[in-house]
């Protein structure tokens, strides 16, 4: 446990609201060999997702796992990083961080992973943080997370958050059993809409639908290393306009395009709306593509393949399953635009006559008399040319 007493007290303090109350909070130079890493950040949620799927549990000693997590804190996001850490050293540390009298890092992991970085390289002038300590038994779990969200999406290091671990982190505590928050009470911490966090709600648990059916349970980095935030969102979008009727076969078609799709799957899942979105089209789609989502199943079931997935972190279907999705979905987009432009010609009609719907006669009947014989021109030439259209489709 850290006390305060053992530390040199500085003249910097830093606002905090913590159980609903804001106030100004002491800040130490506490040594950063003292500081230990949270392991729940939301930021690293997928990297330690990774790890446990590589190796199990992170070890329980500190120094090992810090130096672990070090790593996830730099790969998360390097650019981000050395932003800060060259600041820190040009500058100084200038905003405090926030650490319980465990040693946990509350907010602050960054500066924490740069002052380490540059104290083995430059030294002892940066082996210390400033931060405000906080004692842990003074609040539960859900005050510190509260607090956590309150500074961590804050709207300046929104930027920072990969958005799979903010789906992660979202998941945790508005959906996973024992969560702490009602989506009320995120929406506040986090300073966005409550339509917002439901929508982002229903992204997270399409997200862990989808490693489901690949088999790989809450394997976030997997969600990570494919690049899915926005393949899934579109998802997302596209469903809202699915029937509950044909959901399930909606969902496999565009699960299956994750797996499989190639270069820019944003755009290519969008392409899919006309297959999953015209219920007559999906139910032929679903029955061509039966054999192929059962040789995918077979094949993530299998023993060899699982072993795979654990050790790249990333799916890869079999070649001939691939290319026999990718040519179904492709042939049925082009059948539909044929289909579209086969219907074409009825669709301009039935444009022309919403239009000539719109004229409204008692206005055209106190038309002057020559705006009057220009009406009588406009309907003559449109009766010339609609007599003119059922001579030429009945031409042979």
């Amino acid at each position: 446990m850290l006390n305060e007493t053992q530390f040199e007290l500085t003249e910097e303090t830093r606002s905090l609201t913590i159980k609903g109350e804001s106030r100004l909070f002491p800040v130490y130079r506490i040594p950063v060999d003292d500081i230990v890493y949270n392991r729940q950040n939301g930021r690293i949620a997928t990297w330690v997702s990774e790890y446990e799927s590589d190796n199990g549990q992170l070890p329980d000693d500190v120094k090992e796992t810090n130096a672990i997590i070090e790593k996830f804190i730099v790969n998360s996001n390097p650019e981000s990083f050395n932003r800060t850490k060259i600041n820190i050293d040009r500058f100084g540390q200038n905003n405090p961080a926030v650490v319980l009298k465990n040693g946990v890092v509350v907010d602050g992991n960054r500066r924490f992973t740069a002052l380490r970085q540059l104290s083995q390289e430059k030294g002892s002038k940066y082996a210390y943080i400033k931060a405000v300590l906080l004692d842990q038994n003074d609040y539960n779990s859900k005050d510190i997370k509260t607090l956590e969200l309150n500074l961590q999406h804050a709207v300046e290091e929104r930027v920072d958050y990969n958005p799979i671990d903010r789906l992660v982190d979202l998941y945790r505590d508005l959906i996973a059993e024992g969560h702490d928050f009602s989506v009320s009470e995120y929406a506040a911490e986090t300073n966005e809409s409550e339509k917002k966090i439901k929508d982002d709600m229903e992204v997270a648990e399409l997200l862990v639908e989808y490693l489901d059916r690949i088999q790989q349970p809450l394997m976030f980095h997997i969600a990570r290393q494919q690049k899915l935030d926005g393949p899934i969102r579109e998802i997302h979008r596209m469903l809202k306009k699915v029937s509950e009727a044909n959901m399930i076969d909606a969902k496999e078609a565009l699960f299956m395009g994750l797996q499989t799709l190639d270069g820019d799957v944003t755009r290519k899942i969008r392409d899919m709306k006309t297959i999953v979105q015209n219920p007559t089209t999906l139910t032929d789609f679903s029955s061509k593509a039966g054999a192929i989502y059962d040789g995918t199943e077979k094949y993530l079931g299998e023993e060899e393949t699982q072993k795979a997935i654990r050790e790249t972190h990333t799916v890869n279907i079999p070649t001939d399953l691939k290319n026999s999705f990718t040519s179904l979905v492709e042939n049925t987009i082009e059948s539909g635009k044929i289909k579209s432009a086969q219907k074409a010609p009825i669709e301009a009609l039935k444009k022309a006559l919403d239009r000539l719907d719109d004229v409204e006669i008692n206005a055209a009947k106190r038309m002057n008399e020559s705006d009057r014989q220009s009406f009588e021109q406009y309907l003559d030439q449109i009766e010339g040319v609609v007599k003119q259209l059922k001579v030429d489709v009945n031409a042979d």
